[in-house]
């Protein structure tokens, strides 16, 4: 991989994924009628924010490092809501995945394969049950959400 194509990694396919992978839950936390949205891009300090009527966007300065979105509601949300909001980031990561792929078999350029790949790993990545430092992966999300109901 020369210079270029890992800049390119860094700075444009890894948050482009980030932001397709949190705007899945953004849409499943619409589409549960949250009654507060936030999503984050990056790390470090804050050096932009948006706000709207139910949604807070905000950009960190190491931008190209992970996100979150969370989602509030007055009505506690069901199991099934929760695992549907977690599900719907890897379902739009998946999404573009493909249509990368499809993108990358029409026009072969190392370019369009990175989008393909990385949106890819982040829809299996997130799907594996794990937790480190306080973060956990969609999988692990879900993997919760069902053992806990399943005591119930």
């Amino acid at each position: 991989m020369d210079i270029y194509l890992f800049l390119y990694l860094v700075f444009v396919v890894a948050p482009i994924g980030t932001i397709i992978h949190e705007c899945g839950h953004l849409f499943g936390a619409w589409a549960t009628q949250a009654d507060r949205i936030t999503l984050s891009i990056g790390r470090g300090k804050q050096i932009m924010s948006f706000s709207g009527k139910k949604m807070q966007i905000t950009i960190h300065a190491i931008f190209f490092l992970g996100g979150l979105a969370q989602s509030k509601r007055t009505t506690p949300y069901k199991a099934i809501e929760i695992i549907w909001v977690t599900f719907c980031g890897l379902v739009s990561s998946s999404i573009f995945a493909f249509l990368f792929y499809f993108l990358y078999n029409a026009y072969p350029s190392p370019y369009i394969q990175l989008l393909f790949l990385f949106n890819g790993w982040l829809a299996i990545v997130n799907s594996i049950p794990f937790k480190i430092k306080g973060m956990q992966s969609d999988g692990y999300t879900i993997c919760k959400v069902i053992l806990q109901s399943g005591k119930k």
